[in-house]
């Protein structure tokens, strides 16, 4: 695969899950998607994806968004500043920023772990290791990796029967999106560039581009996502209001 043809496939999967030309993420502006499956949760999610913003909401915002849209130029997209400058800090419950990455497939490198580590495939008869590697990360971890062997593919790193660290993806807007979780106790050893790293291969195999998101704040999926040579291509904005 080229790498036009990569980038092209990665802008094309985001722009058809909104319903929009590839056209409209190469030019300045904001498209509203109101969703019912929103209704209630008081929630905008921002997805900046090249120059355009599209973004999902709850639909009671509608209205107060579309008049501060088309109050800004026409040459700027809509930002989480622009509704925090609107609102007000004291209505924002919580306003987190993400990280999207992607994987050209040449570019992945040798991601096998260091003896006497073994990598293997799970399925679901490895479902209590999982669960005993969810116990032993916070509840904060677990739902930020949001690793399952249920998943459409997942991969584990075993120090003898134990799992100490596992990676899972499932398929969303047309790529193989990835979660990683590892032992409090085995970090900073390369099992989460291992796990993801048989993640993307098996992805390159079965022609599904491997995506991998953070929240900013968290250093250590970076790390991994570097180590691996994934490039960064868009960021998002999930705020929450009172």
């Amino acid at each position: 695969m080229e790498k036009i043809t990569f980038e092209k496939i990665v802008y094309q999967n985001w722009t058809n899950y909104f319903g929009c030309s590839v056209e409209t993420a190469l030019q300045n502006g904001t498209t509203l998607l109101p969703e019912s499956k929103y209704d209630g949760d008081k929630i905008i999610a921002l997805w900046h994806i090249g120059k355009h913003t599209f973004v999902q909401l709850d639909p009671a915002y509608f209205s107060a968004l579309d008049k501060l849209v088309k109050n800004l130029p026409t040459n700027i997209s809509l930002t989480g500043e622009h509704i925090q400058e609107i609102w007000g800090g004291e209505a924002i419950l919580s306003r987190d920023v993400g990280l999207t990455y992607y994987l050209f497939p040449p570019d992945l490198p040798d991601y096998l772990p260091p003896y006497p580590f073994i990598l293997r495939p799970l399925t679901e008869a490895d479902a209590g290791v999982m669960s005993a590697l969810h116990a032993a990360n916070t509840l904060e971890d677990v739902d930020e990796g949001y690793v399952e062997v249920t998943h459409l593919v997942a991969f584990g790193c075993f120090l003898n029967q134990s799992l100490v660290a596992a990676a899972s993806g499932y398929e969303r807007t047309g790529f193989l999106d990835i979660g990683v979780l590892t032992h409090p106790e085995f970090r900073k050893r390369g099992l989460g560039k291992s796990v993801v790293g048989g993640l993307c291969d098996w992805g390159n195999q079965h022609n599904i581009i491997a995506q991998y998101r953070h929240n900013i704040t968290n250093t250590g999926s970076q790390k991994v996502a570097g180590s691996l040579n994934f490039q960064m291509y868009f960021k998002s904005e999930d705020i929450s209001f009172r």
